[in-house]
C-alpha cells in the first residue's frame, strides 16, 4: 500500500513537467522550432553567444551573408545537411517543418533585437 501510495505521488509530482514537455514539443510553428533545435548555439534573437561568435562568425544569423541574400536555397542544405559543428536536421524536420524554420530564420534581420 505505501508502494501505490509513493508511486502515486511521484506520478502527480511529475505531471506538470510532462505536460510542459509535451507542449514544448508540440510548438511546431517556425519560433517554435527555431525554439527547439537552433537557439541553444545561434541565441534567442540569431545573434550567437559573443565567445563563440568568434571562432565562428556565421552563428550569428542577423549578419549570415546568406540569410542577408535572403537565400532560401542555402538556409536549406545548411540546416538539412548542417556543416561545421552544426548538424544536420534531414531525419528531425518533416519538410513543411523545415520550410517554416527557414520563413523564420529568413526574417531574424528584420526583427528588432531585444536590450
Amino acid at each position: 500500500m505505501r508502494t501505490a501510495l509513493a508511486l502515486l505521488l511521484v506520478l502527480v509530482a511529475a505531471t506538470p513537467v510532462v505536460w510542459l514537455s509535451l507542449a514544448c514539443a508540440r510548438d511546431r510553428s517556425g519560433p517554435g522550432l527555431y525554439r527547439s533545435y537552433c537557439r541553444r548555439c545561434h541565441g534567442a534573437e540569431g545573434q550567437g553567444p559573443d565567445r563563440q561568435v568568434k571562432l565562428y562568425p556565421y552563428l550569428n544569423l542577423r549578419k549570415s551573408p546568406m540569410i542577408l541574400r535572403r537565400d532560401r536555397a542555402a538556409v536549406r542544405q545548411r540546416i538539412v545537411e548542417g556543416h561545421g559543428p552544426m548538424p544536420g536536421f534531414r531525419r528531425r524536420l518533416k519538410p513543411e517543418e523545415l520550410e517554416r524554420l527557414i520563413d523564420f530564420t529568413l526574417q531574424l534581420p528584420t526583427m528588432t533585437p531585444r536590450e
